[in-house]
């Protein structure tokens, strides 16, 4: 998420689907699936119900914006 949030500077938007492409970039095996969820978005829903991440949905798409993600110390 880091990468993903410096790459894309202050005014950028980072996607959902953008961090699951650079999850796949950096574990092409990894898979939603094997961790007990049927969708990414669904990942991305428990992530934020446990603090995580914090994300909004875009009206016109559907897709999750990722607003901000919990840092490591």
């Amino acid at each position: 998420m880091a990468d993903l949030f410096e790459e894309r500077g202050e005014e950028d938007k980072v996607w959902g689907s953008m961090v699951k492409q650079a999850l796949k970039r950096r574990q092409p095996s990894f898979n939603e699936a094997y961790h007990g969820f049927r969708s990414f978005g669904e990942l991305l829903e428990e992530a934020q119900t446990r603090k995580l991440l914090k994300f909004e949905r875009d009206e016109r798409s559907g897709g999750y914006i990722i607003k901000d993600y919990v840092r490591d110390e």
